[in-house]
């Protein structure tokens, strides 16, 4: 384990956090001293209250440049995401799951205390991908590896399992088999396990607090693997 500097403040951004991973994410940094301070980019106010806690309401994430300041910071958290339904459009998605996250890394890397980005992708990421959610996953992660960060953690969940805000039928059903399944996958199967955001949450909290450098990439198996270590 990497020495850490006890009487170094660290400090974190989080988006996404109202979202299955960045709800527990946030929880998790929270129940924890290891950052001095928290800043969420929000478009709406969290419930939760903690004075490490700095929620910062963007009305707009077309306009992230205007809160640059926010990423003065060791570690960003990048958990935006939607889907196709709640986006209504391709631009729109696009926006959401590549734009923003693309920015926000542009960002980070002009300041002085930026270490590490970690963002969740999706573990079918593909730039030449038939799919277009896939696709745009993919791109992203390029885009994000050839803009050589200092440290780039790329957390890549197959189906997230846990409690979110709206109910999908087809989410469901999609759950009780993926777990019903899961226990007969082997090999390259692993990675197409269904896995709880909060268990990718704390794969993404132990990896920015072990302080590793370059490039990675994590599936489900892999996240399981490093949490049972």
């Amino acid at each position: 384990m990497p020495f850490i500097n006890l009487y170094y403040a660290m400090n974190a951004v989080i988006a996404g956090a109202t979202g299955l991973v960045g709800r527990e994410l946030v929880r998790l940094v929270l129940s924890s001293d290891y950052y001095d301070k928290i800043t969420i980019l929000s478009r709406r106010p969290l419930k939760i209250k903690d004075n490490r806690l700095d929620t910062v309401i963007v009305q707009d994430f077309d306009q992230l440049k205007d809160y640059a300041d926010k990423f003065d910071v060791e570690d960003v958290y990048c958990c935006l995401g939607t889907t196709m339904k709640k986006a209504g459009s391709k631009e729109v998605f696009r926006k959401i799951d590549f734009d923003y996250p693309i920015e926000m890394a542009k960002l980070a890397k002009t300041k002085s205390h930026f270490k590490r980005f970690l963002v969740v992708t999706a573990v079918g990421s593909n730039s030449e991908s038939c799919l277009f959610y896939n696709q745009v996953k993919g791109q992203l992660e390029d885009a994000l590896v050839a803009m050589d960060l200092p440290s780039l953690h790329i957390f890549q969940p197959s189906l997230l399992i846990g409690a979110r805000d709206e109910w999908r039928w087809g989410e469901e059903v999609a759950k009780f088999f993926s777990v019903v399944l899961s226990f007969f996958m082997v090999g390259w199967h692993k990675s197409l396990w269904s896995i709880r955001g909060s268990d990718v949450a704390q794969a993404m909290f132990m990896v920015a607090r072990k302080g590793q450098s370059g490039i990675e990439k994590y599936k489900p198996h892999k996240m399981l693997k490093l949490l049972h270590s």
